[in-house]
């Protein structure tokens, strides 16, 4: 190690082979290529390296090295953040963010706890996107598990495909997230526009959150609100998934299962519906139905009346339009299907059905995949991507003076405050 973050990768002879940054490390990974062996991948942003050993021995003690090592890091880094501190050239520098630090230019984005608002740092002008939740809501509602669960999820996982968290801190009425501002709009405002997308379109959107997925999971986590609302367009036309509000932590195993009746009633699996407890293969259920509603315009069991809907998801048939092509009928059938047992679940699996066939998964994940479809955005403060009816809303914070939590209560945000490392940095 060097500096906290170079690891030096050595034969056992002490044979030099190079060094790898751990800061820009998203995962370490068993390779997926058959024809390397003894193989093991590491990603990153720009590109994902393949590390060689001369037995599976030897890899797999490689691998538990590198987690070790980027573990280490992370906790470090989050040691820091919740201290305020980070160290520069010149010694320790401390920073505590607040809402004063900026400036709020638009409500993008409304929910059932807060809002969602576009801001600009005052200190250095980036933008970003400000999601408020209010504190008393949160406790009223029985929230208190899901919101911790969202920061942590935020703060410590790290995809091409998840949106960052560069902030967190509070007030006495309010939590605030600080994330990226992804202003290409929202799948459900792009899909309400045009209907319904090309089977490219949707092929692609597909990957990249097949992706996305597939990495949540590795890291036991469920997804548990997957649909277009949750699915942003970056401004070069890539998926960035959002609002980890109502996701699980902790399911590691396929066998570990919960019970909590949540998500959005459109793209909710049997078995949440029944009352059974379940686990991964309801997002894969949610995955079917929006990959449907893309390619047809709604969801396949959709009603206005929500309790007409949940019949038909429970007993209705699937039926395509005839403009759905063979390959991905024969994929919505093994994902929409109704016994979690029998569902399609496996990412490699669902990654090799001929529906993407072709596809380099390496380079989606590299992002090296053209998008089909670029949102017309220009600059970072662009809206124009933004629902109207939210732009139509005056961007500012009230105090919730009836908002007196006891001392108790307030303990139960004591650890919300983070700092990411890497943006304080910048």
């Amino acid at each position: 190690m060097k500096g906290d973050s170079f690891f030096y990768c050595k034969k056992q002879n002490g044979t030099e082979l190079g060094i790898v940054d751990l800061a820009n490390v998203n995962q370490v990974c068993l390779s997926s290529r058959k024809n390397k062996k003894h193989c093991f991948e590491i990603w990153t942003p720009d590109r994902t390296y393949f590390m060689c050993a001369s037995d599976d021995k030897e890899r797999d003690s490689w691998i538990d090295a590198f987690k070790a090592a980027k573990a280490s890091l992370e906790n470090k880094k989050v040691q820091n953040a919740a201290n305020g501190v980070a160290n520069g050239a010149n010694g320790s520098v401390e920073e505590k963010i607040t809402i004063k630090d900026f400036d709020l230019l638009n409500v993008v984005g409304k929910g059932s706890f807060g809002k969602v608002m576009q801001v600009r740092k005052k200190d250095n002008g980036k933008i970003f996107a400000m999601k408020v939740l209010n504190k008393k809501t949160i406790i009223e509602r029985n929230e208190l598990a899901h919101t911790q669960a969202e920061k942590n999820i935020l703060q410590k996982l790290v995809h091409p495909f998840l949106v960052n968290l560069l902030y967190a801190f509070q007030t006495d009425d309010k939590l605030y997230f600080i994330m990226d501002y992804i202003n290409g709009g929202e799948l459900f405002f792009h899909l309400q526009k045009e209907e319904k997308f090309s089977d490219d379109r949707v092929r692609f959107y597909c990957a990249e959150i097949i992706c996305g997925l597939e990495y949540l999971h590795a890291k036991g986590v469920l997804y548990r609100d997957l649909k277009p609302e949750n699915i942003l367009l970056t401004e070069d036309g890539h998926i960035c998934m959002t609002d980890f509000g109502i996701s699980k932590e902790g399911l590691i195993s396929d066998d570990d299962k919960t019970v909590t009746f949540c998500g959005t009633p459109e793209y909710l699996a049997p078995e949440i519906l029944q009352g059974k407890s379940y686990g991964k293969a309801v997002d894969w259920w949610s995955f079917g139905t929006l990959m449907y509603e893309m390619l047809t315009g709604l969801p396949p069991f959709y009603s206005q009346d929500v309790q007409e809907m949940y019949n038909k998801i429970m007993n209705d048939k699937l039926v395509f339009p005839p403009h759905v092509s063979g390959d991905a009928r024969g994929l919505l059938t093994s994902l929409l299907e109704r016994s979690p047992e029998r569902r399609l679940q496996d990412a490699k699996t669902i990654k090799a059905h001929p529906y993407f066939k072709g596809l380099d998964w390496d380079a989606i994940v590299r992002k090296e995949v053209e998008p089909p479809f670029v949102p017309n955005v220009k600059g970072k403060t662009d809206t124009s991507q933004v629902d109207a009816e939210f732009l139509a809303e005056t961007p500012k914070l009230s105090v919730d003076r009836e908002c007196n939590l006891s001392q108790t209560l307030q303990q139960n945000f004591a650890n919300f405050t983070f700092v990411n490392a890497s943006e304080h940095l910048q």
